[in-house]
Parts: C-alpha cells; sequence; structure tokens
C-alpha cells in the first residue's frame, strides 16, 4: 500500500471514528456532516470524498459493529467444551473492549441501532439480519446435552448471557477506567451448580 492510499484509509478510519462518537452521545438524528467536518479541522467537500451521506457513514459503522460479532465464532473451537468456547468468546471481547475503545461504543451503537424506528432504510436492510442470539442458543443446547450448562430456556440463558456482555460494555464505554469482570464470572451465569 502506498503513502496516499494509507493517508486516505487513515482519514476514513477518523471520518468514521468521529461520527460513531458522535452518534452514541447526540444520537444519529442529531449528527451533521458539518460538525463531523469540523471537528476534524477538514472541509465538507473533503468529508463527501470520502462518504456521500451520513447514512452511508452509519451504514458502515453498522456494518463493522455486525462483522465483530459473527466473526467471533469464527476462530477454531475444535476440541472446545462449550464452556471453554464461551470463556473464550467473553475473554476475547473483554480484552478488546479494555484495548479498544471503540469496541464498547460500538456496542453501544448497535444497541441502539436495533432499537431504534429512526433509522436510515438502508442501515435497517444491513441490520434485519443481525442475529447474535442464534449461535450463542446453539452452544447452549449443546452445552446443555453436556450436563455442562444450567437446565432452561436456551434462548433466555442467551439473553440472560448477551445481556450481562452488552451492560458491561455499555458501561466501558461510560468509564473506559473501570476494571472489567472476569470472562469466568459472565460465563458463570450459564454455568451448571455442580
Amino acid at each position: 500500500m502506498n503513502k496516499r492510499e494509507q493517508q486516505r484509509l487513515e482519514r476514513q478510519e477518523q471520518i468514521l471514528n468521529c461520527s460513531l462518537d458522535m452518534i452514541i452521545t447526540k444520537g444519529y438524528e442529531a449528527m451533521k456532516i458539518r460538525d463531523i467536518a469540523e471537528k476534524l479541522h477538514i472541509s465538507t467537500g473533503l468529508f463527501f470524498n470520502y462518504f456521500e451521506s451520513k447514512e452511508k457513514i452509519y451504514e458502515e459503522l453498522v456494518k463493522i459493529g455486525i462483522h465483530g460479532p459473527k466473526s467471533i465464532f469464527d476462530f477454531d473451537a475444535d476440541g472446545m467444551d462449550p464452556i471453554e468456547l464461551l470463556e473464550k468468546i467473553t475473554e476475547i471481547i473483554f480484552e478488546s473492549v479494555r484495548t479498544c475503545s471503540i469496541t464498547s461504543k460500538m456496542f453501544v451503537l448497535m444497541a441502539r441501532t436495533v432499537r431504534s424506528d429512526s433509522i436510515p432504510e438502508n442501515v435497517k436492510r444491513v441490520i434485519s439480519d443481525f442475529d447474535i442470539l442464534t449461535p450463542m442458543v446453539s452452544v447452549i443446547i449443546k452445552g446443555q446435552q453436556l450436563g455442562e450448562m444450567k437446565e432452561g430456556d436456551p434462548v433466555a440463558l442467551a439473553i440472560a448471557y448477551e445481556g450481562a456482555v452488552q451492560g458491561i460494555a455499555e458501561i466501558a464505554a461510560a468509564g473506559p477506567e473501570l476494571p472489567l469482570p472476569e470472562s469466568s464470572w459472565i460465563v458463570d451465569i450459564l454455568r451448571k451448580n455442580s
């Protein structure tokens, strides 16, 4: 990659990061392109060299927000039992939250996007396939079959786990200096009591 391409990617990342901050603090509707340009000390014309609209920025951020959770189940989990798998997933998530402030902000963005009725149509289409519960439910069912996880509705258990992770990530977005719990503490929500 040449220097010019590298600079372009860096500027695009700056615009995305600034937009993410504005969306989670002000809301999508209140975010203005001129505010982003002003904060980054660029002209609005230069902004449009990177993104054609604020809707396209939002769409790109949501695509990034979807990619993270989908990719977390893609690593090689051969030989891991469901409890080990969830501890590893939780550990990866918390490490990312701890080392990359964008991760916790993406949790906030995705939660707001899923619950919002006022998102642009292009973003609604992108988010329509976002389903983090289904892969989690399959892991929980396998864990229940192996006797490692609590009995009960696997969807409700997945919601308990996801709610804990979501809440911790949102707290980390607001207070990045706060300590994070151990991943095993979160997985204990699902673990069968001996």
